[in-house]
């Protein structure tokens, strides 16, 4: 397109030197860039992008026009990467056909089933609390809270209790091993150069881990078949879909009309699909968590006002809230918005063009293969589209929803993720559990202000959130 602004690129890497800096800062040096122009280019390695600043343009692409940008560029060679054969990674036909099959699990009654593990997990939790209080030290809030996620996705999954709260912990580490500084670097090479990913045979996340969670998955599998147990649980779900529609054949990959596999359903397809809601489940709520946590520490009015009306329902029916009662926790489900729209868990959101596109009012034509890259963040940090936006204000989602495009912490369009639901949910049981009985203060051991980790994929703090922790 003709006047269209964009980074100059340097030779062979294009603008990747900046991407390198790590994906939040890349973002704000683009976002600010040219703050005028609704979308601008830029070049990785040597394929031209395009960064869309504007909400309304980014509708188009995830919705209205979602057939030409069907991809999410995160695919994988799922020949060479162990892991790449996951939902997050799919695209096209073989995405709509696995979607469509796993998509049912998480119905409203299929996640409040899946979150009962809510009530497992907590009484475990709070002695970390309690111990917190007896000997006087501040609590460590972000592992506190990924013990807990990992709990529950953990039960919620593969329906077994994980090893958390254990010393020798085998689950523990995984979440942070997946998003080790290595996998940031193969997000970023992936995210904007899947041929230099292929070529070099990367691999996306960390074998190790991979294959535990596998052997745990098998060993499931086969003590429920040996014993006619039925689960509550995702791996329960694959196991139904295995029966109903695994490929029986004699193992020949077969492709559908776009180029893209068929899928076998088979064991190693399905735990892929079990492996990426894990792994998307824990770092990420914990992470949205512990920003939230952090907020509520700072203004004591904001946790205060929540409380109350967690105390409302607690009086009123007799027991702890459920998901029964999310219509009478107003001003807690415009908290978890809020911490949502500050803190994105993934800085950054990109389609790949899969179909020529034209963007009319800029005269601008993308073709297959070319990236557009969003930046949500930044977008939600807008004070045109927010004001006040580096203030925590729940009030601003206690009206109506702001309009579609401004809040995409989630994805949009068709690509919306699967546990979104699951994940607000499961914020806001934790909260109502924890504010009933607990007050949380910033430490005097926490640097305020907490800033985002430069080069982390996932939206994290760069230093530790201690706590004070008091009973109520």
């Amino acid at each position: 397109g003709k006047g269209i602004k964009y980074l100059t690129p340097k030779p062979i890497v294009g603008n990747f030197g900046q991407i390198s800096k790590g994906l939040m800062a890349l973002n704000e040096s683009l976002y600010n860039a040219f703050p005028e122009e609704k979308l601008y280019g830029l070049h990785v390695y040597l394929t031209p992008g395009i960064f869309i600043r504007d909400p309304d343009l980014m509708v188009d692409v995830c919705i209205k026009d979602y057939d030409h940008f069907t991809d999410n560029g995160l695919g994988s060679n799922q020949e060479t990467d162990l892991t790449g054969g996951n939902l997050l990674f799919l695209h096209g036909q073989q995405w709509k056909e696995v979607r469509g099959k796993v998509s049912p699990f998480f119905t409203p009654m299929k996640i409040k089933a899946m979150l009962s593990s809510v009530d497992v997990t907590l009484p475990k939790a709070v002695k970390v609390l309690d111990e917190a209080i007896r000997i006087g030290e501040p609590c460590n809030q972000p592992e506190f809270l990924n013990q807990i996620v990992n709990d529950v996705i953990t039960q919620a999954v593969f329906g077994i209790e994980s090893d958390v709260y254990e010393e020798d912990s085998k689950f523990k580490p995984l979440a942070s091993i997946f998003f080790s500084p290595k996998t940031n670097l193969m997000f970023t090479v992936k995210n904007f150069s899947r041929t230099v990913f292929k070529l070099l045979k990367l691999q996306s996340f960390d074998k190790d881990a991979a294959l535990f969670l596998e052997g745990i998955v098998r060993d499931l599998m086969d003590y429920r078949n040996k014993n006619n147990i039925q689960g509550h649980d995702f791996v329960q779900g694959m196991m139904d879909i295995m029966e109903k529609h695994g490929n029986k054949g004699n193992g020949t990959v077969e492709y559908f009309p776009d180029g893209t596999r068929k899928p076998k359903y088979d064991f190693d397809e399905m735990f892929l699909h079990a492996f990426i809601i894990f792994l998307g489940g824990v770092e990420s709520t914990a992470t949205t968590m512990t920003w939230l946590f952090y907020e509520l520490a700072k203004n004591q009015e904001v946790q205060d006002r929540c409380r109350e009306e967690v105390m409302e329902v607690v009086e009123s029916k007799g027991r702890h809230p459920t998901l029964d009662d999310v219509n009478e926790l107003p001003y807690i489900t415009a908290v978890i918005k809020e911490a949502v729209r500050m803190y994105p868990a993934f800085v950054l959101m990109s389609r790949v063009c899969t179909k020529t596109y034209t963007f009319k009012e800029h005269n601008l034509t993308l073709y297959p293969g070319q990236v557009v890259v969003f930046p949500s963040t930044s977008v939600q940090r807008d004070p045109k589209y927010f004001p006040d936006p580096n203030t925590f204000i729940p009030d601003r989602f206690m009206g109506e929803e702001p309009r579609t495009g401004l809040i995409s912490t989630f994805g949009l369009g068709p690509k919306l993720c699967l546990g979104k639901s699951f994940a607000n949910y499961e914020m806001l049981l934790v909260v109502t559990r924890l504010l009933q009985k607990y007050r949380f203060k910033i430490s005097q051991k926490t640097q305020v202000p907490l800033i985002p980790h430069p080069t982390r994929p996932i939206n994290c703090p760069s230093t530790t959130l201690w706590l004070d922790v008091s009973h109520v």
